[in-house]
């Protein structure tokens, strides 16, 4: 019976893949160290980034175990590979040209004994590379593993800087990519011009997603520019409103002059009277200022048939006339 591991270690490695691997030796392993770890196919080395202790959730997600610290002539072995993936790809471009394959290679990883060989590569469309792995296999003696990455991925891979002068978010820390719309540009306020929005992988950068949760409960807290209202009993129009330093600028309507208020005054001083025009696009609106909540309803009625049915017409009468006038034929005996 295998011995139940004492701790599992997280490893990055250099396609910045992360892997749980178990320790059954006990020897305490250190942070950020160089391990070399069983694999599918000989050996392995990578970088421990996380410890933690065996439970149900991480044991069915162990890929091999720990065998042993870095020596130093595993790493002279480690950096002699990265001098031989860089030989890979350039062999595997020569041989995509000479193929004519439409594909963009991105990046070669070797394992520690180059028993296997994993390259990287983005396509617009699907490419059929079974003749280019027999061909790379034959130069290698290697497995060769072929992986379609996405533009996103090819960034994270290729690392690089972004505008605002530091290192790619992907690259840095971001383990897995979210979903980022152009919803998250419109509650910033943002314009969405695609040089000031997109990044080096031409998509809207992920940095935009960080700031969404602020955004949505600023605009629970602060008013919308044009609302009009009262303050202090007097009409007010609002005219901007800045989140950053927490106040709201209104124009009075009698004299036109403005003023600056913090937004807690602002809340205690205000009463509201009218909204901005609701979007003849949107049936269901809600809007909050402050605590108060004000909602737009249309809602539609559909027979079972899934026709839409006209809403019901009250009676003129309005309860007049319980019973309805006989006619003549009716009254003659």
């Amino acid at each position: 019976m295998e011995k139940q591991p004492v701790e599992i270690l997280q490893l990055a490695f250099k396609s910045r893949r992360l892997l749980m691997f178990g320790n059954r030796s006990g020897k305490p392993v250190n942070m950020g160290e160089m391990v070399v770890v069983s694999v599918d196919r000989g050996e392995d080395m990578g970088r421990v980034v996380a410890k933690m202790p065996p439970s149900e959730s991480n044991m069915d997600r162990i890929e091999g175990n720990f065998l042993r610290v870095s020596t130093q002539a595993d790493m002279e072995h480690f950096r002699a590979n990265r001098e031989f993936e860089k030989e890979v790809l350039k062999h595997c471009a020569a041989r995509v040209k000479v193929r004519n394959l439409d594909m963009r290679l991105t990046d070669c990883e070797s394992q520690l004994d180059r028993n296997r060989i994993r390259i990287f590569f983005t396509a617009d469309q699907r490419t059929d590379f079974r003749g280019l792995v027999r061909d790379m296999a034959s130069a290698f003696r290697a497995r060769i593993e072929m992986r379609q990455i996405g533009v996103r991925d090819d960034a994270k891979y290729k690392d690089g800087v972004g505008i605002c002068g530091r290192q790619l978010c992907c690259a840095g820390f971001l383990n897995e990519f979210k979903s980022v719309t152009l919803k998250s540009v419109r509650d910033q306020h943002l314009s969405p011009n695609p040089s000031k929005v997109s990044g080096a992988c031409s998509r809207l950068m992920c940095c935009l997603e960080y700031e969404t949760e602020f955004y949505h409960k600023a605009s629970r807290t602060y008013p919308r520019a044009g609302l009009k209202l009262k303050v202090n009993g007097l009409p007010a129009l609002v005219k901007s409103v800045d989140i950053f330093r927490e106040d709201v600028t209104i124009q009075w309507e009698g004299s036109g002059e403005e003023e600056l208020l913090p937004i807690e005054d602002f809340h205690r001083r205000r009463t509201m009277t009218t909204l901005p025009p609701v979007p003849a696009d949107n049936p269901l609106e809600t809007r909050t200022i402050g605590e108060k909540i004000i909602s737009k309803t249309v809602t539609k009625t559909t027979r079972s048939d899934g026709n839409k049915t006209k809403p019901e017409k009250k009676s003129k009468n309005r309860g007049r006339g319980r019973y309805r006038r006989k006619s003549n034929k009716e009254r003659k005996p």
